[in-house]
């Protein structure tokens, strides 16, 4: 006589359900409700235990990025889940060759144990053949319903309906969902734009204002009105304007009152990305709705739009500066951005990225000339070079002894990091299978187990990313010990060349840090820190001299070069 199969005991039983808006047609049979009695009472007669419902609600079956999927999946990964019961294949997805990977594959790969209950489908009574075909027509179901979706779309957009949310300055009527009303107080705004553009000013210096003023951007003005909008639910600023919106705002022609349909589509059912349409084939209704600017007005916008001067494209030939990537604000971090001034003769220049007045939060420029950074760097390496001439078997133990400095710092650093990371990721695994005894045990509702899981889940994931960063940088730092022989080689390089390139550079420096001017004048001076590849910042002993250096970058500027020393 052959024995009953045994339910694998440990492990929660995973019950799934999902219903998405087209799920309607099929009356309540397939509501969210209906699904947890059926598959609660299935798994009970089976004999399943430690049931939990992973729940996704009003989300389309084409696409698996589904929070309680992901949930599922997540917990699958953790080890916690043994069996997955949902009311059918078409609940579990719509596209054939997904679900065939999740049931063929992901599932029997974790050890877990697949139910589909309507459609008789167990997985330890073996593979189903009829599965395939079923899941085939669960795709063709969701086809039907996208092409019905679309027909029914154009219809609507062709007779005049707006498609798409009402733009920034537009909210849609309380006694007709289908008509657009004025915002006033979004709309005052997107007058001001319009005046500000018609007076001269630029989408820069509009986006600058607005951010003065306080202004909330249209975001996070929905947000503050309990208004639903897709795109970025959150930023760091909520007044920091930027230029690419007002270009939106200035470009959109329903502020004329007119609807435009069919500015973008879809290429496919499967694929949610929307592209941008042809004007022709646009469906433009002049005069829908109230306007917030006239029509002239608008037009004469988008003349001035049109005139505005680009700028000119790179040339073919043209060579990003040497220095790009290599230059920091010693202030806030940030790279310096290379800039061209266009005058009597073009100056190129560095400038912090992170400048308040370009809207950042840095308080200084940190601007420096890119032939007075090339001056300054050639007279540092030259320095290097007398030094490791003039003696090249001190300048070998200036360079080991700082790396074993250095290296030993850092390598006690690391190692303590790692150390702690390794115990908490220990106590948070002893915390894990506790948390999971308590729940089997009934001593930990259903509630607070998914609400611990989840908290320990995050900071196990967030601690193995830590424990292989400092795995990492153990690794590295023992690189570093090894590493003076290849600075030595570098600065020979230079010593051969004597002169700058961009692959010599980027050999031997890892990062320039650039002070603010100080001083005005005469006085005026700027301090620069070299931080060297595998040696970092090095102080050169007085040995290397100390001579003051004045070179001529261009007609009538000179730079003057005051290297710093550490006594001999």
């Amino acid at each position: 006589m052959q024995s009953k199969r045994k339910v694998k005991p440990s492990g929660i039983t995973a019950l799934y359900c999902r219903l998405s808006r087209d799920d309607g047609v099929d009356g309540d049979s397939n509501s969210v409700a209906n699904q947890k009695k059926l598959l609660s009472q299935k798994a009970k007669e089976m004999g399943l235990s430690n049931p939990r419902y992973y729940v996704d609600d009003g989300y389309t079956g084409t696409n698996f990025n589904r929070p309680g999927f992901q949930q599922l999946l997540s917990d699958i990964e953790m080890g916690y889940v043994s069996a997955v019961m949902v009311k059918d294949l078409s609940r579990l997805g719509r596209d054939y060759v997904s679900v065939g990977n999740y049931t063929d594959s992901y599932f029997p790969d974790h050890g877990i144990r697949f139910i589909a209950v309507n459609d008789g489908i167990d997985s330890d009574e073996g593979e189903s053949e009829i599965a395939p075909f079923k899941n085939i027509l669960n795709e063709m179901y969701a086809r039907d319903i996208s092409k019905k979706v679309r027909s029914s779309h154009r219809l609507r957009g062709n007779a005049g309906e707006p498609l798409s949310q009402p733009p920034y300055g537009y909210m849609k009527s309380p006694e007709n969902k289908k008509k657009w009303i004025i915002d006033p107080e979004a709309a005052a705004i997107v007058k001001d734009v319009f005046k500000m553009t018609l007076e001269g000013k630029g989408v820069e210096t509009i986006a600058r204002i607005l951010q003065e003023r306080k202004v909330l951007v249209p975001m996070a003005y929905w947000q503050s009105k309990g208004l639903p909008r897709g795109g970025k639910a959150t930023q760091a600023n909520p007044y920091k304007w930027c230029k690419s919106t007002i270009s939106k705002i200035l470009s959109q022609q329903e502020y004329c009152g007119d609807v435009i349909n069919f500015k973008t589509y879809s290429k496919s059912f499967k694929n949610k990305r929307r592209y941008e349409n042809e004007p022709d084939r646009w469906a433009v209704f002049k005069d829908v709705h109230e306007p917030i600017i006239d029509r002239e007005v608008f037009e004469r916008i988008q003349k001035m739009i049109g005139k505005t001067r680009r700028r000119n494209p790179k040339a073919e030939n043209w060579e990003r500066n040497m220095f790009s990537d290599l230059l920091y604000c010693a202030d806030c971090g940030r790279k310096l951005w290379f800039n061209i001034k266009h005058d009597k003769e073009d100056i190129p220049f560095f400038m912090c990225g992170n400048y308040h007045g370009n809207r950042g939060t840095c308080s200084s420029t940190h601007y420096i000339r890119a032939d007075a950074i090339e001056q300054v760097v050639t007279l540092e390496l030259r320095r290097l070079s007398k030094c490791l001439c003039d003696d090249e078997e001190s300048f070998a133990t200036l360079l080991a002894n700082k790396t074993n400095e250095d290296m030993l710092k850092e390598k006690k650093h690391i190692e303590g990091e790692l150390q702690k990371c390794l115990a908490r990721s220990e106590q948070v695994t002893e915390l894990c299978i506790r948390c999971y005894e308590d729940n089997v045990s009934g001593k930990l509702s259903d509630e607070m187990f998914t609400v611990f899981s989840g908290k320990y889940e995050t900071e196990q994931l967030r601690l193995k990313e830590k424990i292989t960063y400092y795995r990492m940088r153990l690794a590295k730092a023992d690189e570093v010990q090894q590493s003076k022989d290849k600075f030595i080689a570098a600065v020979r390089k230079f010593m051969r060349m004597d002169y700058l390139t961009a692959p010599l550079l980027r050999e031997l420096i890892d990062r320039i840090d650039v002070y603010e001017v100080t001083g005005t004048g005469k006085n005026r001076k700027q301090q620069i820190r070299i931080r060297y590849k595998f040696v970092g910042y090095l102080e050169m002993p007085s040995v290397a001299g100390r001579h003051n250096y004045r070179e001529e970058t261009r007609k009538g500027v000179a730079v003057e070069y005051i290297p710093t020393a550490q006594p001999a």
